[in-house]
Formats: C-alpha cells, structure tokens, sequence
C-alpha cells in the first residue's frame, strides 16, 4: 500500500504539473494545443528540460535551418521483435545500454536510461538554387542482416562446425551500425524523404527492393495521395515516420506508428555532427561512419 500510495502521489504532482503547463500556455497563446511544437514543449517541461539542445542546434546552424531539422526529425517505428533504440556512441555502444525497456510501447530511453538520440548534418544549397537537405544518423551497437542464422551458428551442437561457421557468415552481422533518414527541401517547397535500406534508399515500399532504381511506382499515401514517379535516390513525399526492420535497421518510410514500438520525434535527442570534436569523429568503428561517406558531403547522390 505504501508503494501504491507513494506513486499516487508522484502522478498527482506530474498531472499538476502538465495542468500548470497547458494551462499558461492556452491562456498566452490561444489556439496552442493544435500547435506544431506544442507536445514537445509539454514533453521538455515534464522532463524537465531539452538540454540546451535547441540553442546547441541554433549555434550550429541558424535559427532558421535549426527550426526546419526539429521540424523533420522522424518518428521512428520499430518492427516486432526490436528492442535496440538509436543511441549516443560517446556513452552507449552494446546492447546492454541501447534496448528498450521489454513493454514500452512508447520509448525515449533505454532500459537503462540513455536517451534515443539522433546525430543531425545540414547542407543548404538554396543560395544557389539547390535544395536543403537534412541528414538524420542513427547509429546501433549492431547489425544483423538475418537472425535466425546467427542464432544458428551460435547453437552449442553446431557452433564450431562447418555448417556453425556458414550460418554466422551468411547473417551478416557486423558491430555497430549507421542507418540515415534524409529530408530534402527543394526549390519549390516541396519536402521529400528516404531511408538508407542496405547499400541503397527506400521510400514507401521496402519489397521489392526499389533502391538506386531510376524510377519507383507510384503508390498512394493515406493524407497524402497519389504520388506521382519520381526520378532516382527513393525520395518520397514526406509522412514524418520511418519504420526500422529487426537487426539490420534498414529503414523505410511509413504514413504512421500503427501498433508498434514507436520513438515519437518530439523525444528524440538530436546531436549536430557539425558539433562534434575531432576526438569524437575519430573514434573507431566496423562499419563507415557517416562523416567518411561520400553522401555526407553530396546529399543528392544515391550510395549510402
């Protein structure tokens, strides 16, 4: 009873708090509750601050281009049977600090409380006559293109026999793990996304594999529409949402969270690489990171 009553206490003083909040802001601004950032400024208030991430974001980039990478953070779902969130490299790099707690089905922290957090780049060509673009990276502890193979050739009856050996070789596991989710703001105003998916892009559809194809069928977007073809590098029109696929983290995008695990953007940490010291950018990993690969500097093109 002591515990029941004691959190009892804890949600009244959080409801309180959330009231408090919602209140001031519905009487300074009216019309707040229906306003872009709003569930984001009831999550920083209850979590008792964003960090100075915002002013991190505007020193790197300009209040202007800072507001547009808040903007277009992806929610990120997650297929059943992934437990791994995108973590800070700097403090998080297994398993053991990366997954989610079992039953959430809302995650912005890890069972053991290091926070989902994406690392963002900016590459605005608008002055002359380009498009911004905005890189969102994620990185994993780990990726494993087929699990049941790995599971497999880890088994104590086969683990050390040829077909022990075969199995592990063809689930292409690997340690750590870079995935991305681009934005890109053309000329016109128009915003566009893709997903990195194995060694090209995925826009809406994952299967067939559309990567690097010169041109993806059209397909219909509930809220969106029809959307017309599309030239190269799996642009689609924006949902917001990008789906991660169990151990590889290839990515797609999705209209919404459906019933899965979700990280919902306004949780999400976002870490300029800009911002990042030439120690922290010379850490060693298995896999390129995203600052040695060539899109990093040329966001049109279509390699990952």
């Amino acid at each position: 009873m002591a515990q029941r009553g004691s959190a009892t206490v804890e949600w009244t003083a959080l409801v309180l708090v959330v009231a408090c909040v919602l209140g001031a802001a519905i009487v300074a601004v009216p019309g707040a509750l229906h306003a872009p950032g709003f569930a984001r400024a009831i999550r920083c208030a209850v979590l008792g601050g964003c960090h100075g991430e915002d002013a991190r974001l505007e020193a790197v980039y300009g209040a202007e281009a800072a507001a547009f990478v808040r903007a277009f953070a992806p929610g990120i779902v997650y297929e059943r049977g992934t437990s791994t969130l995108p973590v800070d490299y700097r403090h998080c790099r297994s398993h053991h600090c990366s997954d989610a707690p079992a039953d959430a089905r809302e995650a912005w922290r890890s069972a053991r409380g290091r926070p989902a957090t994406v690392f963002t780049r900016v590459v605005d060509r608008r002055g002359v006559g380009g498009a911004l673009y905005i890189q969102y990276w994620l990185y994993y502890p780990d990726s494993t293109y087929l699990g049941p193979a790995r599971a497999l050739g880890r088994a104590p009856v086969i683990a050390h026999t040829p077909l022990g050996a075969l199995s592990r070789r063809a689930a292409g596991h690997h340690a750590d793990d870079w995935e991305s989710y681009q934005v890109r703001v053309d000329s016109g105003g128009m915003v566009t996304a893709r997903a990195s998916a194995h060694h090209g892009y995925a826009g809406l559809r994952r299967w067939p594999n559309l990567n690097e194809l010169p041109r993806e069928p059209s397909v219909t977007v509930p809220g969106v529409g029809r959307i017309t073809r599309r030239r190269g590098g799996a642009w689609t029109p924006v949902t917001g949402w990008t789906r991660v696929s169990r151990g590889s983290h290839a990515g797609h995008l999705v209209p919404g969270a459906g019933d899965e695990r979700r990280t919902i953007s306004d949780g999400l940490v976002l870490v300029p690489v800009e911002s990042l010291s030439t120690a922290e950018r010379g850490e060693r990993f298995a896999v390129t990171p995203p600052w040695r690969k060539p899109v990093y500097a040329d966001p049109a093109r279509t390699d990952t």
